[in-house]
């Protein structure tokens, strides 16, 4: 009797272990960032969270996505309150684990009122600019520096919150800045939405190395199962590439593998 007792606990405890493993309900977070993601409560939740969802499901997995200020998203995950942040480069967030592969590639460039004849040439180009930027992002070692040195002028206006995109789109258009710098793909996808397609000019790039725009959905290192869910993703993308259903996901907001 103490034998088959003992038979069942084990039974019993190597359930809950393998459940625990193979079915964890992760929680994933980050500020709007349409098309890497997008609205939780809308048909499209952006082509980074369709990828997590499928890959991590077939792993026995679910996730949750939560749409908070990216600040407090990078804060809460280190704490273990959720499990990662969605659309980060390396340098946002250096004691995260990452997958080996990355979920896209961004471009930040230089945005102005159509009809600006200002053109991004160097750090030096900046003077007499008021600059917008999205508090804790990043915009490579040289733009960062300079936001550093600057921060807390009108050269250096940095916003934070859900709505930091949108402010600072509408600054843009009413002089208050009159540079912005933000992602091609969120920046078209945001002023397709507000239908102010016609109002900004694409004014330069910083040509920082491509490595440092990959961006990924980072694990919080307070979970020993990162790492886990890292590889997971990592081993989901080489299957989705070759099996094409990668870009399938990518179609459906327009865009091509960033490969």
């Amino acid at each position: 009797m103490k034998n088959i007792c003992l038979i069942a606990l084990f039974c019993l405890i190597s359930f809950t272990c393998v459940n625990s493993v193979l079915g964890d309900r992760l929680i994933l977070v980050a500020d709007n960032w349409c098309p890497y993601n997008c609205d939780p409560d809308s048909g499209q939740k952006g082509y980074m969270i369709d990828l997590a969802e499928a890959i991590l499901a077939e792993a026995g997995h679910s996730i949750e996505y939560k749409a908070i200020n990216w600040s407090r998203s990078i804060i809460k995950s280190r704490e273990g309150k959720y499990h990662g942040i969605i659309g980060a480069v390396k340098a946002e967030a250096p004691d995260f684990i990452f997958p080996e592969k990355p979920l896209g590639l961004a471009k930040n460039k230089f945005w102005v009122k159509k009809g600006d004849p200002w053109r991004y040439s160097g750090v030096d180009s900046l003077k007499n600019r008021w600059l917008g930027i999205i508090k804790d992002y990043d915009y490579g070692k040289k733009i960062n520096k300079y936001i550093e040195e600057k921060k807390g002028s009108l050269a250096v206006q940095i916003r934070s919150g859900d709505d930091a995109l949108d402010v600072l789109i509408k600054k843009l258009e009413n002089g208050r800045i009159n540079v912005l710098n933000e992602d091609r793909n969120v920046f078209m996808h945001k002023i397709n939405e507000l239908k102010k397609n016609d109002l900004f000019d694409d004014a330069g790039d910083d040509l920082t190395s491509v490595e440092t725009s990959y961006v990924y959905i980072a694990f919080s290192p307070f979970f020993k199962q990162s790492k886990t869910y890292a590889k997971i993703l990592s081993d989901g993308i080489i299957k989705y590439r070759k099996n094409g259903k990668l870009q399938k996901i990518l179609n459906k907001y327009g865009l091509k593998d960033w490969k």
